[in-house]
């Protein structure tokens, strides 16, 4: 049978053979399988795709169209493993490892690239295509099944073929409440069993079911083992076994549980029904840093999911959510939704910079500049934007690259491994391991590592130290291995088997003082939350740090929506207890003066170190050099030096703030606090004893004349004392108007016109508490 993208392919050799070409097809066309063969008519071709599991499956299935082995003429290449050799014609690789291959040689190997699926619009591939843009060496194929083509046109110029493809229609029904109803979360899995039960009223086909994530999956899969259909699931990361299940036709009717893999590239036969949850996966920029989130799709996807169940024969799609419900229309691409410090430093190594590259999105500005302050700041790119050498280290690093400076600022080999343990766990994107529900499991636990520290077990875990002691997941696991060794080996230490012991203190403290912010005490204000001076963070259940832990270095989290509010909590799932006096002495408390009195020995000072607002420690002591006069300062305040001079101060400082305003004279006066404390230093205060050789009226505020000042303020007096009453003054020259409001005194009804000040031409008002008369 032909495939629709047939149509095109005398139109595609030859296009290809002269320019750059964006390819539309609907999915199922053959896009994916057929594009890759015919470019490898006119040369070697890289095909760039998106996934792992379509990266592999793809690569597999080419292969079988090729009658070949894979690996001969067809291959692929994926995180840990590599099916190809120096001959193969067409290899299939996931947007990290072609950008690898770019920083190696500008993939001088491959004379066309296929970016396949753009419409999902990945940072790395759009990084990619703006490196491959600029260099301009390679004949470029851009393909997607709901791609805005003339937009990507005009920035490649580069023609658009299209193929139709064979959509067959597709009855839509929607399970909702009431017609708006947005995609939720709440009795997903009861709602999805209902659905479930429904198509298999309206067919005898596949079922294929999009959920967000590998948790609702594996709910749903123990929701639906009692309905007598074989149940697959279908995620990044799922064995072997059970892609092999989704991908090829069964002999009896199957549910596949998948999340947005399925959306494209995956070819998933006989699905006649396709049930959209309406829920992602997808990720947000939050305190300057990408978490994910649980979010209603766009309407791209939903296009996306319905065509699932219309590629052989006329399907149903069953929606949990309304049918006019307000999605999105499309799905924001990651660049304006993801830190960019990846980005930009893959940018500085595989080219002049990233302000030297030409982007089809331009990027958020505010996201570009905070990676190069944080890339600069850590020694990773020089003022160029270029990588530096510790940049070309941190950048083929399967971590984020300021993890990697972390593990590079590890004083020593043993604590350099230790941190590489821990940062390979927090590296996995799927969970690693779960704490026991068993009583006698945990208390075992406790007894292994007494100190109530995640990173402690997380170390012990990747070193095989914990066996039978925690629920482990094999996959995610053996994924943290991988990346140990390749750290390690990066690094130059030894392998995993061979791990140095290390100084737990010394670890944390080493880390703590690399990563300032990553150091969290407990607020006075709740329970359970922590705080750093910018975000607050819960323990989760998934953490051993104790209940009465004063302080943590936070090194993993999650976001959590809190509940009856739209605001998240930041939830610590990999921490570590970190004494208060540690805080201290890694200097990285502020000491704050808190008080100051007088004794017999001269001024002392009570002084307490806070950080992020909570105090640590507090001590007393004789004050000197610049806390002498911040003594000094707070103690004029309260009036045990020099009683009565800060009143008179600040007297004065309002009639010159008065005589300013009267003139239109736009002078900005000191604060008090502060002008004391800089004519202190002008009086050359340094011990005690200098107090002694200054009298109070060298403290005096006198800018404007007192034969000047003197007159003005007694027309326009800041006060004003009558019997029983006493009355502060505001002024409005402009509009001819006084405000005199009520300060003490046993007097009830307002003053009288005649009582006051001479203020000829002004409108007067009274104010006392919430009580405004006019003056007569």
């Amino acid at each position: 049978m032909s495939l629709p993208i047939e149509s095109i392919k005398e139109q595609f050799l030859n296009t290809i053979s002269e320019q750059n070409v964006v390819v539309t097809a609907a999915t199922g066309s053959g896009k994916s399988t057929q594009l890759p063969i015919w470019a490898a008519t006119q040369g070697k071709v890289l095909v760039v795709e998106p996934r792992r599991i379509a990266c592999t499956s793809l690569a597999e299935y080419v292969a079988s169209l090729c009658k070949t082995p894979l690996g001969e003429r067809v291959g692929y290449a994926i995180r840990f493993e590599t099916v190809f050799h120096d001959n193969t014609d067409i290899i299939f690789v996931t947007p990290g490892v072609a950008l690898r291959w770019y920083f190696e040689n500008k993939l001088a190997a491959f004379s066309h690239v296929v970016l396949d699926e753009f419409h999902e619009r990945r940072w790395d591939m759009d990084l990619l295509l703006a490196l491959l843009k600029q260099y301009d060496q390679h004949r470029l194929v851009l393909t997607s099944a709901t791609l805005n083509a003339d937009r990507l046109s005009s920035y490649l110029g580069a023609p658009i073929l299209h193929s139709d493809g064979n959509m067959y229609s597709v009855e839509e029904h929607f399970i909702a409440k009431e017609p708006r109803m947005m995609p939720k979360k709440e009795q997903l899995t009861d709602r999805v069993t209902v659905a479930c039960k429904q198509a298999q009223e309206m067919t005898n086909g596949d079922i294929l079911v999009f959920l967000p994530g590998k948790g609702e999956i594996l709910a749903c899969q123990t929701a639906l083992k009692s309905m007598g259909t074989l149940v697959v699931t279908l995620y990044s990361g799922c064995s072997k076994q059970q892609q092999q299940l989704a991908l090829a036709k069964q002999p009896q009717q199957r549910i596949i549980l998948a999340t947005n893999v399925a959306e494209t590239s995956l070819t998933i036969p006989n699905v006649t029904c396709v049930i959209d949850s309406g829920l992602e996966r997808r990720t947000h920029l939050r305190n300057g840093k990408t978490v994910l989130g649980l979010d209603a799709i766009g309407r791209d996807s939903a296009k996306q999911r319905l065509g699932r169940a219309g590629r052989t024969q006329a399907g149903v799609c069953i929606r949990l959510y309304g049918q006019y419900a307000p999605l999105i229309e499309r799905t924001p691409p990651e660049i304006q939704r993801e830190a960019l410090t990846e980005l930009v430093l893959a940018a500085g190594c595989a080219s002049s910079g990233v302000d030297t590259l030409e982007f089809i999105d331009p990027l958020p500005n505010a996201s570009k500049d905070r990676a190069l302050n944080i890339l600069t700041h850590i020694g990773a790119l020089d003022k160029r934007q270029v990588a530096t050498s510790l940049g070309n280290l941190l950048y083929p690093l399967p971590i984020d690259a300021e993890l990697g400076h972390i593990i590079a600022q590890m004083p020593s080999g043993a604590l350099k491994q230790a941190a590489i343990d821990i940062i390979s766990v927090i590296s996995v994107p799927a969970r690693v391991y779960q704490l026991p529900n068993n009583v006698e499991q945990l208390e075992q636990l406790n007894v292994l590592l007494p100190n109530g520290c995640d990173v402690e077990l997380v170390i012990a875990l990747l070193r095989g130290k914990l066996d039978g002691l925690l629920h482990i997941e094999s996959e995610g696991l053996n994924e943290a291995k991988q990346f140990s060794n390749q750290l390690r080996e990066a690094f130059s230490l030894p392998s995993l088997e061979h791990a140095a012991s290390y100084d737990r203190k010394a670890l944390i403290n080493a880390m703590a003082t690399a990563k300032p912010e990553w150091v969290f005490v407990k607020r006075q204000n709740r329970r359970s939350g922590f705080g750093n001076g910018e975000i607050e963070v819960s323990t989760s259940n998934t953490s051993r740090i104790s209940q009465t832990t004063e302080a943590m270095l936070v090194l993993d989290t999650f976001a959590l929506a809190g509940k009856g509010t739209k605001q998240a909590m930041t939830m610590a799932t990999i921490a570590a207890p970190i004494s208060l006096n540690s805080i201290a002495k890694l200097g990285l408390a502020t000491p704050t003066l808190t008080g100051a009195y007088i004794d017999e020995q001269g001024i002392q000072i009570e002084a307490a170190l806070q950080y992020a607002g909570v105090t640590i420690s507090k001590q007393t002591m004789i004050a000197e050099g610049n806390d002498l006069i911040d003594a000094c300062v707070m103690l004029i305040e309260s009036g045990d030096l020099f009683p009565g001079l800060y009143d008179t101060l600040s007297q004065s400082f309002g009639e010159h703030k008065l005589y300013y305003q009267y003139k239109k004279v736009e002078i900005n006066l000191p604060v008090i606090n502060q002008y004391i404390h800089t004519r202190l230093q002008q009086l050359g205060i340094h011990e005690f004893e200098d107090l002694d050789l200054i009298e109070e009226s060298d403290l005096y505020f006198q800018e404007v004349e007192s034969w000047i000042l003197a007159p003005f303020i007694e027309k326009h007096p800041i006060k004003v004392i009558l019997p029983e009453l006493e009355l502060s003054a505001s002024y409005n020259f402009l509009s001819k108007r006084i405000l005199i409001e009520y300060i003490s005194g046993a007097r009830k009804d307002a003053p009288k016109r005649w009582e006051l000040p001479s203020w000829q031409g002004y409108k007067i008002k009274y104010k006392k508490a919430s009580k405004v008369v006019d003056v007569k």
